[in-house]
């Protein structure tokens, strides 16, 4: 029921907006029938649509639609000059009223403004926190990709060398292959020149031992000797503790494949070369002491 704006009522309808005032029915309640026509209901009922409760109260305002809510703050402003620009002297409560509606409309206004703003002012704070972590992330992505590249590297190097001693040690095991063969010729040359006693003479002993000598230094047997026993063994004791160290690298599986795949390599040619020089160690031994067999 409509309430007649009068002296009476008037100061608690007016302490009313902030209240309660910003439906269309408050207004229609206790404004002038004059004054209907100026587009303020309409504007309440657009606030109240766009989730305003009947305070004005623009704090729970959804953000998708508070700048709408602020022009239509300010649309309900404008429509409340209208309806006061229709008061006569008989208005005179009406006036009023839209003078306290219009600086509780103002009041709204102003701080859903204050809302957006400080809004868009964390928004800004967020946006330049995204920026700074986008740039560390970037920067450590950066940093971590380049210490990818090292660990492949160095498995790459890994795998190299694994291969490079694979290599090596087929090269010796084919020399000390070879080394053997002339053993084993001098050895059936000797049993061809022993005498009625089955003994050597000295002067053919020496030659024997020069030739074996010679058979040692032609295919580098004493330098084979000391890598087989020392520093192959030592070098690809290394290798393998080096591949343990990329054991946890996910990137890199197929690099710590192919690199323990050359090492397993390197390991059996490494064993192929030690059992050679062993069939080699015995023949030379079987000449030596036969050498010492002189007349």
């Amino acid at each position: 029921m409509a309430t007649k704006l009068d002296d009476k009522n008037l100061s608690g309808v007016i302490a009313s907006i902030p209240k309660k005032g910003f439906t269309a029915k408050f207004w229609q309640d206790h404004r002038s029938v004059f004054v209907q026509g100026s587009g303020v209901a309409k504007c309440l009922k657009a606030l109240n649509d766009r989730d305003v409760p009947p305070s004005g109260d623009p704090s729970d305002v959804p953000l998708s639609s508070l700048q709408t809510v602020i022009d239509y703050y300010y649309k309900l402003e404008a429509a409340l000059l209208k309806a006061k620009k229709k008061c006569t002297g008989a208005q005179s409560h009406t006036k009023k009223f839209c003078d306290a509606f219009i600086k509780a409309a103002l009041k709204r206004a102003e701080e859903a403004e204050k809302r957006l703003k400080s809004i868009a002012k964390d928004e800004a704070v967020k946006e330049k926190q995204r920026q700074e972590t986008e740039k560390e992330y970037a920067k450590f992505k950066k940093q971590q990709e380049k210490e990818q590249d090292l660990m492949l590297d160095k498995l790459a190097d890994l795998d190299k060398r694994a291969r490079n001693v694979t290599k090596a040690c087929e090269d010796m095991d084919q020399d000390i292959k070879l080394a053997t063969a002339d053993v084993n010729k001098l050895i059936k040359g000797l049993d061809t020149q022993r005498d009625g006693n089955g003994k050597i003479v000295p002067e053919i002993a020496k030659r024997f031992e020069s030739g074996l000598e010679s058979i040692q230094k032609k295919h580098k047997l004493p330098l084979h000797g000391q890598n087989l026993k020392t520093s192959l063994p030592k070098i690809f004791k290394e290798m393998t503790k080096q591949l343990l160290t990329y054991d946890k690298l996910d990137y890199a599986k197929q690099q710590r494949k192919s690199a323990r795949a050359s090492l397993m390599e390197a390991s059996d040619s490494l064993q192929d070369a030690k059992d050679s020089f062993k069939i080699y160690a015995e023949a030379h031994k079987k000449l030596a002491f036969a050498l010492k067999e002189t007349a």
